[in-house]
């Protein structure tokens, strides 16, 4: 079973089903004030492992040394809801923000039916450190209607927050095999629950070829732009090489976007384990530095009149002084099996640290990993 694979056909690429992608929220407790107090600007920089049920254990590389990534010792941290609604989770976002200085994790995920897999309804969770998830009283929160754009699949989905509207923006990917259409569409809610679907959906259609292009694979990602509107992340497919590479697709508000000619993360060269391309990108910032982590794949895999990525994996780059990225050469080794069943990747800040959540099989079955990954060497193997 593949997590974020791709599915390619002369026309479009379509993702097979995202069966999970990390997502979290935590909430931190008020104190009772003394009379005497002081204002701290800086967010306190809570060891994780001091307040999560397990340890971290690091991650390392074939010689025997540090990566920078730790490994949670409880993992896998989310496979199911345990809800009769959603039987199985497809696909998830997520988003940390901070409330009083202490990180809050939300979870939004699509469940399925075994007897209606080309429905889905929306789900939502919280969590007070990342790791274990409470799902709202509230869901499902929307169902999938039998004859709309977006009847099959809700996919590849990202969440950001948006200070300026004070709401919560969502695209996804859409699809329905009956109409035989692939698209983007934009939901907005001012909680988190109660989602609206903008009259302009789907806002882009993703198999009208572009920017020079032959087609787009699938969503990858979604920020807030550097001045005003939105910047998403696109898979743009060239039929000369096989590839799904990363472009850039902005927004000046949520119904106009626009595709950029020029990538701004390639597929890797020739003969490396990340050659085809990425199907997934997360990017986060800390102590000045700006890293890329994202799901390669190597491989396809044909399926009828489809092509399905294979052999995924998780790998990273950082940003130079020029703004390109500088890629990893090697694959973090944090997967669990020996072809790569690595599906998607959420990356957050929290204090001096990055937290991960990346989809993977554990023991035979999907389920979400939490990572933290320790550029400043600032975290220790303990147990809690």
């Amino acid at each position: 079973m593949r997590y974020n694979a791709g599915v390619h056909r002369p026309t479009a690429v379509l993702p097979s089903f995202v069966l999970l992608g990390a997502c979290a929220l935590s909430v931190g407790a008020l104190s009772a004030c003394a009379p005497d107090y002081a204002l701290n600007a800086k967010a306190p920089d809570v060891d994780p492992a001091d307040i999560t049920d397990c340890g971290f254990t690091p991650v390392l590389d074939d010689g025997g040394g540090s990566t920078g990534f730790w490994s949670y010792d409880c993992n896998p941290v989310f496979t199911t809801t345990g809800e009769a609604w959603a039987p199985q989770i497809d696909n998830s976002a997520f988003l940390v923000t901070e409330v009083l200085g202490h990180p809050f994790y939300q979870l939004w995920y699509t469940g399925v039916d075994a007897t209606n897999p080309e429905g889905w309804k929306l789900g939502y969770a919280v969590s007070a450190e990342g790791t274990d998830w409470i799902p709202s009283d509230a869901n499902p929160l929307m169902s999938s209607s039998p004859d709309s754009w977006d009847a099959s699949s809700m996919d590849a989905m990202q969440v950001a927050w948006d200070p300026d509207t004070s709401q919560y923006v969502l695209i996804y990917q859409g699809l329905s095999y009956a109409q035989n259409n692939l698209d983007i569409g934009v939901l907005t809610s001012p909680d988190g629950l109660d989602w609206t679907a903008l009259p302009q959906n789907p806002v882009y259609d993703l198999m009208q070829p572009a920017a020079g292009l032959d087609g787009w694979c699938w969503p990858l990602g979604l920020d807030l732009g550097p001045v005003a509107g939105f910047t998403g992340y696109l898979a743009g497919y060239d039929a000369r090489a096989n590839t799904c590479s990363a472009y850039e697709l902005n927004a000046s508000d949520l119904t106009s976007w626009t595709p950029s000619s020029q990538s701004v993360f390639v597929a890797g060269a020739a003969g490396a384990w990340d050659d085809m391309g990425q199907v997934a990108i997360a990017i986060a910032a800390l102590d000045h530095t700006e890293y890329l982590f994202y799901v390669g794949f190597g491989d396809w895999q044909a399926s009828g009149n489809y092509q399905m990525s294979q052999h995924q994996f998780l790998g990273m780059a950082t940003k130079n002084a020029e703004g390109k990225w500088d890629r990893r050469r090697d694959a973090i080794p944090i997967n669990n099996t020996e072809n790569g069943d690595i599906g998607t990747v959420a990356a957050r800040t929290v204090g001096s640290r990055i937290h991960l959540w990346v989809t993977d099989e554990w023991d035979g079955a999907p389920g979400v990993g939490y990572f933290i990954y320790d550029p400043l060497g600032t975290m220790e193997e303990s147990t809690p």
